[in-house]
């Protein structure tokens, strides 16, 4: 992973708490594919096949589903293949703070059919490029975050950067900072145990019939 630049000598994340998740995934082209690979933090990563799970069973189109060591780390590339994936150690965009990516616990769904939208000077930046076409949200098409955000709650990922303002970020999932902190500190079996009673937490508020922006304070 450090040769093809997606782990570096100072990331919060060694390759001993890192998972490889494999799952199937409908296609754009109707087809089911059995190449799909993703990396996450070891705490997450039954959750996440629980995801995958879900989207072929919903029949969710996936373009492409491959680590970043594919595009040695670069997400820009990544993106313009809408390639969704979740480890990669850098900062956020446009900024020096680590990312959730960094922490294997931050998931980037389609970016195609989900853009990156940042306010600068009046002026907005896009990515990636061609993905104009779905700035428009109120018209749900195949692909598209808003049908599976649920999805994604139920299983520990609450937070949505749908929700946000600027930078809107529909293509991504995360969990909270603090949790990734904690996930982070503690020893591969407690961080399943802390990660899924993160989950129920969360089940529980839902239950109550708070809604999900509600209930991310009591998953976090």
């Amino acid at each position: 992973m450090k040769i093809h630049q997606t782990l570096g000598n100072n990331s919060p994340v060694g390759c001993e708490r890192l998972a490889v998740v494999k799952f199937r995934y409908f296609g754009f082209d109707g087809q089911v594919h059995a190449d799909g690979e993703i990396v996450v933090l070891d705490a997450a990563a039954d959750r996440v096949a629980r995801i995958f799970d879900t989207l072929l069973s919903k029949r969710f189109p996936i373009e492409n589903a491959r680590p970043l060591n594919t595009y040695e780390g670069d997400d820009e590339a990544s993106m313009a293949d809408n390639n969704t994936s979740s480890f990669n150690d850098r900062p956020i965009s446009g900024g020096s703070i680590l990312s959730l990516h960094a922490y294997g616990l931050a998931i980037d769904l389609n970016p195609a059919q989900n853009p990156f939208i940042q306010r600068a000077r009046g002026t907005f930046q896009i990515s990636p490029r061609g993905s104009e076409n779905y700035l428009k949200r109120s018209d749900i098409r195949p692909g598209m975050a808003e049908a599976v955000v649920d999805v994604f709650a139920e299983n520990g990922f609450p937070i949505w950067g749908g929700d946000w303002t600027n930078p809107i970020d529909y293509q991504h999932f995360q969990v909270s900072r603090s949790l990734a902190l904690k996930l982070i500190h503690s020893s591969a079996s407690s961080a399943v145990a802390i990660f899924e009673s993160q989950v129920e937490q969360y089940r529980r508020c839902r239950e109550s019939g708070k809604s999900r922006k509600l209930c991310i304070g009591s998953s976090s």
